[in-house]
């Protein structure tokens, strides 16, 4: 392909920019593989090649983070020098990202360049050699670096922990890093890619791009994929627990929340197959909330309020869902001795929606929950990342409106009850800092 290019594209965005249409996805059949678009005029453009590959179905411990890091390496088109250089001249931005359930790869470029980018996508996953040197000198460094990063993020650490104690490292409980203790071989990587790389296991993400045009150049260079994969996982069975991990701050950290204690309380929630309880979990989330919407100000959620009577504490309420099932919870954290009074509040306030909370608080969070899911459909990457899954898992992409309205029909009752089926659940929780001080379960809850 010639490095020549005209600036007709990016003028004709500049005219169509100011009539940018709402971001609605279309989705088609690209040749066995399903795209799905969103042509906001917008002067960049976002392609996203999403693989039903991400830890949860991988065959070894660790294997699907390795994969992440091999990719966009050398292909029987380009060498890896030869494609960063030409992405270069672009101007284009080339990314993986790894989750629970997919793995992703991402593309953003000027409009009109989708004809290189697009076909780059397609050459990772039809043409990669996996240069047995690439693995031992450049992946495998870059994943003991990324291993390295999380064990210094209590944080990252933290929610590593919950997921694998809730599922007993099984399914969505397997690590999304691949570690020391179980080395990841060459062999067994190239295996899972060729066995993940399939039409029916991929779908198309593109923003900024006409979905007439991103169905014509995924036929074209995603025609060599096999037709079916042959990756597979279990269904996820929930099953909580407790675990403790010792950690101090890293040298350069020790005044930044890094040193503070983590705690992490968390109950079996819902899979996005079970659309009533993902839309009373997405309001129940924005309910107890823990960020502030104004500046300088802790906020009036049941979790932010923790911080004005715990010093240092700070409380941010989750809800983890995925195809099949899910954790919902929070995080607190807070010098190691206030730990316990601050985790305690939580749980306390998760009951006291069991309990029953007013109408006019329900409209709330659910005009909360609301703005949320629209933030999302704005960014181009979590955008992505939802609509990929609803393609994959769903076979059909659920409109802004279809979401608001299942939000409106969450009321004061339904909700009362989806907080009382969690407690009601085993939790699962986990314990990241100085495991001396920090509370046991059954102290909290």
């Amino acid at each position: 392909m010639s490095l020549a290019r005209s600036a007709a594209p990016v003028r004709s965005a500049l005219r169509t920019a100011a009539a940018a249409q709402r971001r609605t996805f279309t989705t088609a059949n690209a040749s066995g593989v399903s795209t799905a678009a969103a042509d906001d005029g917008a002067l960049t453009s976002t392609v996203t090649v999403a693989i039903k590959a991400g830890s949860r179905y991988e065959s070894a411990p660790g294997v699907a983070h390795v994969l992440k890091n091999y990719l966009f390496k050398s292909n029987q088109k380009r060498s890896a020098l030869r494609l960063v250089r030409e992405a270069e001249f672009y101007g284009g931005v080339l990314s993986t990202a790894l989750t629970k359930e997919h793995l992703l790869l991402t593309a953003e470029f000027l409009r009109g360049d989708e004809d290189f980018f697009v076909e780059v996508l397609g050459d990772v996953l039809t043409k990669s050699k996996f240069a047995a040197h690439e693995f031992n000198e450049e992946v495998l460094p870059q994943v003991q670096s990324e291993y390295a990063q999380a064990l210094a993020n209590p944080a990252v650490l933290g929610y590593d922990n919950l997921l694998q104690t809730a599922y007993r490292q099984r399914a969505l409980g397997h690590s999304l890093f691949a570690s020391p203790s179980s080395p990841v071989s060459h062999r067994q990587v190239v295996d899972f890619a060729h066995a993940a790389f399939a039409k029916n296991n991929i779908a198309v993400l593109g923003t900024g791009i006409d979905s007439g045009k991103l169905s014509q150049l995924v036929s074209s260079h995603f025609g060599e994929l096999s037709a079916s994969a042959s990756v597979s996982s279990p269904a996820s069975k929930y099953f909580g627990g407790e675990q403790r991990v010792a950690f101090s701050a890293p040298h350069g950290a020790e005044n930044t929340r890094a040193a503070h204690g983590h705690f992490f309380i968390a109950f079996e929630g819902a899979g996005h197959k079970d659309a009533s309880a993902s839309a009373n979990l997405a309001v129940l989330r924005s309910l107890l909330g823990g960020e502030s919407s104004v500046k300088w100000s802790n906020g009036v959620s049941p979790l932010s309020q923790i911080a004005e009577s715990v010093a240092g504490a700070q409380a941010n309420a989750f809800n983890l869902t995925f195809s099949d099932s899910g954790v919902f919870g929070a995080h607190v954290s807070a010098p190691n001795a206030s730990v316990q009074q601050a985790a305690a509040k939580v749980a306390q306030a998760l009951k006291n929606v069991a309990g029953g909370l007013k109408e006019e608080t329900i409209q709330a969070a659910v005009a909360k929950a609301k703005f949320e899911r629209a933030t999302v459909l704005e960014n181009r990457t979590a955008s992505h990342e939802l609509v990929s899954a609803q393609l994959l898992e769903a076979g059909k992409v659920a409109t802004l409106e279809e979401s608001f309205a299942a939000l409106e029909g969450v009321k004061a009752n339904s909700l009362a009850k989806i907080a009382e089926k969690l407690l009601k659940s085993k939790p699962t929780t986990v314990a990241v800092g100085d495991v001396h001080v920090l509370p046991y379960a059954d102290e909290v809850l």
